[in-house]
């Protein structure tokens, strides 16, 4: 696995607009800083987000492009892996990559900009 580069960060942005998804990226966020967040029950829920918006077939053709390049596999393995498998893959690129952090980071700014 690679880490994050700024061409998957365009992959990302276009594929949370794709699948009308920023809102639910925004509200998991301010759930998982809330005090005492079940951080179980945030991820379910935003799990639950993403598989609904990623129903339309070329929202799913772009998680698969997302994550095959990350992970360094074929779309086709993404798309034919167990769930189990994915759902691993996604928890190593947030841990390798501290996708948290960039968040937060991301909120910081956006705080200062339209603040």
């Amino acid at each position: 696995m690679r880490k994050l580069n700024t061409g998957d960060v365009f992959k990302m942005a276009r594929l949370l607009k794709n699948a009308n998804m920023v809102g639910s990226v925004k509200n998991a966020f301010e759930k998982g800083k809330e005090e005492g967040a079940d951080e179980m029950k945030v991820g379910i829920d935003f799990v639950c987000d993403v598989l609904c918006a990623c129903s339309e077939e070329k929202t799913e053709t772009q998680l698969y492009d997302l994550l095959s390049g990350i992970c360094e596999k074929k779309p086709e393995e993404i798309r034919s892996q167990s769930l189990e498998t994915t759902v691993q893959d996604i928890q190593r690129i947030f841990e390798e990559n501290n996708v948290l952090n960039f968040f937060r980071s991301a909120s910081r700014l956006s705080g200062k900009i339209h603040g």
